[in-house]
């Protein structure tokens, strides 16, 4: 009989790929006139539509929340958002991730997650950990927006015809031709 033999790096390697978290990022760009800065705040719920990996079954509208955590069945782990697929053996799962030392994301090490500052430029907003399902549409809700003579909460930004506040002595504030793309990242 043949034996495989791999030597012990290449377990540890082997193994890397299999344990490695499907990491998706939303990335965000927008015209900005007047803002600062554009928010995600990271207690805030996330609209979005899912789609079953590898499948096409979709489910638009869900909302995952960072704050709530579900025990995933037949698992030790929980995770903020779980949904069961027709046909499928076990729950789709997806938690929001928070870049740190313990989970590094090597894609995102120079990024400030969380804030657009620059108009036009794709930046990263949030990451999912995502387990048998894939995001494939954001809905730009809840954001905060920063201006030199405000704050806003609570932004929809859905309108296509964008966002629009004005001050007191005549200063105004845009946003406006808002996309969004995920991205796999490590």
């Amino acid at each position: 009989s043949s034996r495989l033999f791999l030597p012990p790096r290449r377990w540890v390697a082997l193994l890397e790929v299999f344990v490695a978290m499907p990491l998706i990022a939303l990335y965000v760009k927008a015209e900005m006139e007047g803002v600062e800065k554009m928010i995600f705040p990271e207690q805030d719920m996330l609209k979005i539509d899912v789609q079953q990996s590898g499948g096409t079954e979709l489910r638009e509208g869900v909302t995952v929340d960072p704050t709530n955590e579900e025990e995933v069945p037949n698992s030790k782990g929980t995770a903020n958002f779980l949904i069961k697929f027709e046909g499928a053996k076990a729950p789709a799962t997806i938690s929001v991730v928070t870049p740190s030392r313990k989970v590094p994301i090597k894609d995102l090490k120079s990024e400030t997650l969380g804030e657009i500052t620059q108009a036009g430029k794709m930046q990263p907003a949030t990451v999912f950990d995502c387990r048998g399902c894939e995001p494939v549409k954001w809905y730009p809700l809840g954001l905060t927006i920063e201006t030199s003579f405000g704050k806003f909460e609570n932004v929809d930004l859905s309108d296509p015809d964008g966002w629009m506040e004005c001050s007191e002595t005549g200063d105004t504030a845009m946003v406006s031709s808002v996309e969004f793309e995920f991205r796999s990242v490590k």
